[in-house]
């Protein structure tokens, strides 16, 4: 009986001996990563990775956010962030990083390399916010606003729906984007963070869309919130309108669209939006004419706006509204279906029937 204690003794001691520890590190000995940059590097095959360190403090007051900057190029992004913890003295941990932002260029050239890199890592959330910086990602990631109450805040409230909510402002996540990268039918698009000198701030009110490849089309501010309106049905946003020498704007409080594609040598798409919506802004005395003759020049402006947008879209050569997908959808999604749509999609036509509805004239006082 002592025997077989013994050995069972001896037999768990060296299967002890041979378990290695969990290698996990205190808090005060990890630098977090709350966003990260990937810019081209100085040469067409090399990569510059840019890194925003969170330093953990007890003061949480806003201007007082402590952080890091570091940045290296390197063949690949891999070795660009292996070479960039030779410069700090705590260990990495991507588990906070909410926000990627790519480099102008690099988008030009094209992120293949960057979206298996960001696929593979397992400590990369899914959910992070994607954007393009213009003019690089560096540029962008130095900046330190004084509203910001903790490292990358700002950041995240422009993206999230936590902070600010702006109809010019369009959000993109990690998991959609690799999934529109690779759907058939569906483009990708990124919203485009600039630094507002001016403010010490970010600036996101413009929208890029990317074919499989590369950039193809940047919106201005104007267009980027009649896509959020259209494409993703954004109910929080305008629509202003020139009526009679002056302007008008109708607050939306609900959007709904819907697609029909018709099935012949060159598709017809008819996008049809019905918009509700009360009156922000107007002029003395507009609400005491005729309301349905609002509407009706409302729907004429904006169904031209929107039909310009599309064309606009279609001329570069990208699809981020999903149509060719809709089409596959409704024509059984054969290989020869999908030739016929990507040989036509040049020359497709646009017909936007809109339904404008004030529903109430807003607070008078």
């Amino acid at each position: 009986m002592r025997y077989r204690k013994a050995l069972l003794f001896a037999l768990l001691l060296s299967m002890l001996c041979g378990v290695n520890g969990c290698g996990f590190k205190d808090i005060d000995k990890r630098f977090f990563v709350v966003a990260m940059g990937i810019d081209r590097g100085s040469k067409p095959s090399t990569y510059r990775v840019t890194l925003r360190l969170a330093i953990p403090t007890s003061k949480i007051e806003s201007g007082e956010a402590k952080t890091e900057l570091e940045s290296i190029e390197a063949p690949t992004i891999a070795e660009s962030v292996r070479h960039i913890k030779s410069l700090v003295d705590k260990e990495l941990d991507f588990g906070h990083c909410r926000v990627i932002l790519f480099g102008k260029s690099l988008m030009e050239r094209g992120v293949d390399e960057p979206l298996k890199w960001l696929s593979r890592r397992r400590d990369i959330q899914m959910v992070a916010f994607l954007g393009m910086a213009e003019p690089n990602s560096f540029h962008v990631l130095k900046l330190h606003p004084q509203s910001e109450r903790y490292p990358g805040n700002a950041l995240f409230l422009s993206f999230g729906s936590e902070g600010t909510e702006s109809s010019y402002s369009v959000t993109e996540y990690l998991f959609d984007w690799a999934r529109r990268q690779s759907e058939t039918g569906k483009d990708g698009y990124l919203p485009i963070v600039r630094r507002d000198i001016d403010s010490n701030s970010y600036r996101v009110d413009k929208v890029a869309f990317l074919d499989k490849k590369k950039l193809r089309l940047c919106l201005n501010s104007e267009e980027t919130q009649l896509f959020n309106i259209s494409a993703k049905h954004y109910d929080k946003s305008v629509i202003a309108i020139p009526f009679q020498g002056t302007r008008v704007v109708l607050a939306l409080s609900q959007v709904k669209t819907r697609t029909n594609i018709s099935h012949s040598d060159i598709p017809e798409i008819t996008f049809h939006i019905r918009a509700t919506g009360f009156m922000e802004e107007s002029p003395p005395n507009f609400l005491g004419g005729d309301m349905q003759q609002i509407q009706k020049h409302m729907q004429t402006e904006f169904n031209n706006q929107l039909e310009d947008l599309l064309y606009k879209v279609r001329d570069a050569g990208v699809d981020p509204y999903g149509f060719g997908l809709h089409y596959l959808a409704t024509y059984f999604g054969r290989s020869n279906e999908w030739n016929h749509w990507m040989a036509a999609y040049p020359s497709v036509k646009f017909h936007v029937q809109s339904r404008i509805v004030i529903a109430k004239p807003g607070l008078i006082r």
